[in-house]
């Protein structure tokens, strides 16, 4: 597998959306037995279906129909994709892997401020040459206002617990580009202050840049004897131990220290834990969590199955464990956004409960859990949440998101140098 063809593999998995071409090899019969197959699925492993505002069965049962008779599998995995959406959650979604799947995103990434969406990274030298850069703003796609265009064509059929999730998410990344791999788009950009371009982008150029190589951890020393550290990712690969010990090592003799994990999507949460082990001075209380259990003959007796619950065990500072550790108590804020998400949204959440420090930004994505991976048979498959988890005091942050102390929109000129996000973290230091 070529570089580009693993990268946008990986970036499939973060955020499945595919279309068919359209085509009909499924049959109505194949088709009801997928969307049957999900549908109880999630009755059985869905961590939330208890705050479901209608019943389950009879949602699906009563969309099954409809989805069945699609004309095209395109239609068939976008109605599909619907009812998904119904459950309102970021960690439960669908997707195929058919082979007559050939999905692509544009050779470039983006992100929304406010409503307004700009180019973060370009993949291609070709992009490059047509003039697009980090800090080019896309105006349209496909003759249709941008922020117009990802509430019609992404927004719809993306997994979500929150308003901010979908708002933000559904264009970040590649996500707003995702398709047909053969269907180029139509793009209005425009670079300051007025030059303003056209291009038929292409979905399936070769990617000469991965855009992933730059989510590595960073870090500064900032006015005021500020340390700042950057962690973009706790993805397996991404995140490495070592360099973070590095960092945090040559920031020994800082007098306090930013955190910023916006735009971090998660992975795994014992990266976030061994971080909070090293900047937090006492016993980290853990979060508590829930997930279905289901006894067939207490269904036969008629008795109600309550789920299986259970408290984290407390996290022990490193330097509770080794003499040779001081102890970490200088202040220490933590910046996130709406991207702040799954294994990221976990370190928040328990740097909340650790009552660590201030926690600057917007409200993060809410949505967290461990999903269990299904496959629904004839290349499609779905990952469904089957953990509920809340902070120790008993606040629910899944379909809420953690809510910041001081609340900070991010400004586009982050893109150019300035964070305003940054600053005001500074000035809650100073």
């Amino acid at each position: 597998m070529n570089m580009s063809k693993l990268i946008c593999f990986i970036v499939g998995l973060m955020f499945p959306t595919v279309h068919l071409n359209a085509t009909n090899q499924l049959t109505s019969a194949q088709k009801a037995s997928i969307v049957t197959k999900f549908g109880t699925e999630v009755k059985y492993n869905f961590a939330h279906l208890d705050k479901l505002p209608c019943n389950w069965d009879s949602l699906y049962m009563a969309r099954l129909p409809q989805i069945a008779d699609t004309p095209t599998d395109e239609a068939f995995l976008d109605s599909l994709k619907l009812l998904c959406a119904t459950l309102k959650d970021g960690h439960t979604a669908v997707w195929c892997n058919a082979p007559a799947v050939r999905d692509w995103t544009l050779p470039f990434f983006t992100k929304r401020f406010g409503n307004r969406v700009f180019v973060t990274d370009v993949i291609t030298d070709r992009m490059i040459t047509a003039g697009l850069r980090p800090g080019t703003e896309i105006l349209e796609m496909d003759d249709m206002p941008v922020i117009e265009y990802g509430e019609t064509n992404v927004i719809p059929y993306f997994p979500s617990s929150t308003p901010q999730w979908s708002q933000s998410a559904a264009f970040f990344g590649g996500q707003l580009t995702n398709g047909p791999a053969d269907k180029s788009v139509k793009v209005k950009f425009r670079n300051a202050p007025d030059s303003v371009f056209t291009l038929d982008v292409e979905r399936d150029m070769n990617w000469q840049y991965n855009p992933y190589d730059k989510r590595v951890i960073s870090h500064k020393k900032l006015p005021g004897n500020v340390g700042y550290i950057k962690i973009p990712s706790f993805q397996q690969g991404l995140f490495n131990h070592e360099k973070f010990i590095e960092v945090f090592d040559s920031l020994e003799n800082v007098s306090s220290l930013v955190v910023d994990i916006r735009d971090n999507g998660g992975g795994n949460s014992t990266y976030g834990d061994f971080i909070l082990r090293l900047i937090c001075p006492d016993t980290i209380p853990a979060l508590e969590w829930s997930s279905p259990k289901y006894i067939p003959v207490m269904k036969a007796w008629g008795r109600t199955v309550e789920p299986y619950i259970e408290k984290g065990n407390p996290l022990i500072p490193f330097s509770a464990q080794h003499s040779e550790i001081p102890k970490f108590e200088i202040p220490v804020v933590l910046l996130v956004n709406s991207n702040t998400f799954s294994a990221s949204e976990d370190f928040a959440a328990t740097f909340r409960a650790a009552k660590r420090g201030k926690i600057v930004g917007t409200p993060t994505g809410g949505s967290t859990g461990q999903p269990i991976m299904i496959d629904l048979g004839y290349g499609y498959m779905a990952r469904i949440c089957a953990r509920d988890e809340w902070l120790p005091d008993g606040t629910e942050f899944i379909g809420v998101g953690i809510q910041p102390d001081i609340v900070v929109e991010e400004s586009e000129d982050v893109l150019f140098g300035k964070d305003n996000v940054l600053e005001e973290a500074l000035k809650l230091l100073k």
